[in-house]
């Protein structure tokens, strides 16, 4: 399939994930590391669904890059966290509108270990998306960061360098073991360094098993459909770069989700200008 199409389709999916994560931590009342582990762990049964599709288990690479991959559970394990932290006291909006920060963090760390080049015309789009990221977030004169927002900012740019990781192991890897590693890998890591406050969270989470479970497999079934496009979309396009920087405009279709789905239509249609803006960024961006 093509790369772009995939590009596409990994954006789609993120910006449905970010809803699926929303509804997630309100209806789910529990830390979010438990969230954190709940999600990557059902992620990581829903991925075994993906095997066959994308070209069987193959182990092969995995040893020689296996630092690579350690950094890639790393910085899943700790964005995670601090992502569930973040969002808890933001809206789906606000909450992706911050977290494309990763723009910036993306961009820079594709240039340092993708050897990613961009035109002039990519840099300008490159602008003109980070301009609607501020358009929607600034406000009363001034650009705010409380501390949920900070956590948010944290999570961009440890999730930039699992973005980049995951590009460069994705020419030398299958999809299929990196999509076990990195979900069951974060998933047990969490259980091992947390599991005194994942068994303290499981009292709360059996009385309201039927919200649990369905909750978790929306965000679950949206973010393995993520993960395996963007790498697909990695593994077959010619600067992997470009996809890191691209898939950072889920951003705005994620703030219209938003509007729609969630009801956030506060600042609707500066969001929808920011929209449109991004859209044309895209263009620049992928050409």
């Amino acid at each position: 399939m093509n790369w772009i199409i995939l590009t596409v389709l990994a954006i789609v999916s993120r910006a449905t994930y970010s809803l699926g994560t929303r509804l997630l931590s309100r209806n789910v009342t529990v830390s979010p590391i438990t969230l954190s582990f709940l999600l990557t762990f059902t992620t990581g049964l829903l991925v075994l669904l993906f095997n066959p599709l994308v070209g069987g288990l193959d182990f092969s690479g995995v040893k020689s890059n296996l630092f690579t991959l350690l950094l890639i559970v790393i910085t899943s394990v700790v964005g995670n966290i601090v992502y569930f932290a973040g969002q808890r006291k933001l809206d789906a909006g606000v909450t992706q509108i911050i977290f494309s920060s990763i723009l910036i963090w993306g961009g820079i760390l594709s240039v340092l270990f993708l050897e990613s080049t961009f035109s002039i015309q990519q840099v300008v789009g490159m602008i003109i998306l980070l301009t609607a990221i501020i358009m929607i977030q600034y406000k009363k004169g001034k650009i705010s960061l409380n501390k949920s927002a900070a956590y948010i900012v944290l999570s961009a740019m440890l999730f930039a360098f699992f973005q980049v990781g995951s590009a460069q192991v994705s020419s030398m890897i299958s999809a299929a073991a990196y999509l076990l590693i990195t979900s069951f890998g974060t998933a047990f890591a969490i259980l091992i360094i947390y599991f005194n406050t994942i068994k303290k969270d499981y009292a709360p989470l059996r009385t309201h098993l039927k919200s649990t479970v369905h909750n978790l497999f929306f965000a679950s079934g949206t973010s393995s459909l993520y993960m395996v496009f963007s790498f697909l979309a990695y593994k077959n396009a010619p600067d992997r770069g470009v996809v890191v920087v691209l898939l950072t405009s889920q951003v705005i279709l994620s703030v219209l989700f938003g509007i729609v789905f969630l009801k956030e239509r506060r600042g609707m249609g500066m969001k929808i200008l920011a929209g449109i803006m991004a859209v044309i960024a895209g263009i620049l961006i992928q050409s």
